[in-house]
């Protein structure tokens, strides 16, 4: 069934089962989705405010142009979801333990996030931008960080052998972060 710029506010409104649907221009507001089947569900230039989506299930889930605002997304695999046209932004929302693996996204923006413990492997992170987010045990690996923002992030940590950094974009108080793996002690 597809659902064109409906404005979903109660569970009530929402299909019983999310899974296979197609969502177009679409706003879900203050909804609490925890451990929700999204699978194979088709979300096209869609908006999710204040919402809880806590351990969804995204196997072939589409996410093209969709923003999420003050929500929470903990234990989400974004790496399951549906990778042709895979584009997304995230505001003032909690992404601990996710995980993007071999994710395209190009310019993505993270802003005032919660990343702890998030796992970014193999994606094209260029011209990504993390404005002002908490990257506490996040993992980057193989990634394409070319032009990447972490300059008001904090808590990062990466390997630059590990990672495509050409003209990406740190603080000094990334520093420590970046050098981790050599053991230094770093003073100010």
């Amino acid at each position: 069934m597809e659902y064109y710029q409906q404005f979903f506010e109660n569970t009530d409104d929402l299909p019983v089962f999310l899974a296979g649907h197609d969502f177009e221009q679409c706003t879900f507001r203050k909804l609490d989705l925890t451990g929700c089947n999204l699978s194979g569900a088709n979300f096209v230039n869609c908006r999710f405010d204040a919402c809880n989506l806590n351990k969804v299930e995204m196997k072939q889930t589409k996410l093209l142009d969709v923003v999420f605002v003050a929500s929470t997304l903990n234990h989400v695999d974004f790496g399951k979801c549906n990778a042709f046209g895979f584009h997304v932004s995230f505001a003032e929302c909690q992404l601990d333990y996710t995980v993007f693996l071999g994710r395209n996204m190009k310019k993505a923006r993270f802003d005032e996030c919660s990343l702890k413990e998030a796992h970014f492997l193999q994606c094209d992170l260029t011209g990504a931008v993390f404005k002002t987010c908490n990257l506490e045990l996040a993992k980057f690996a193989e990634n394409n960080l070319t032009q990447a923002d972490f300059s008001t992030s904090y808590n990062l940590r990466l390997d630059p052998d590990d990672n495509k950094l050409k003209k990406a974009r740190f603080s000094l108080y990334n520093l420590p972060g970046l050098l981790v793996k050599y053991d230094l002690v770093i003073k100010e």
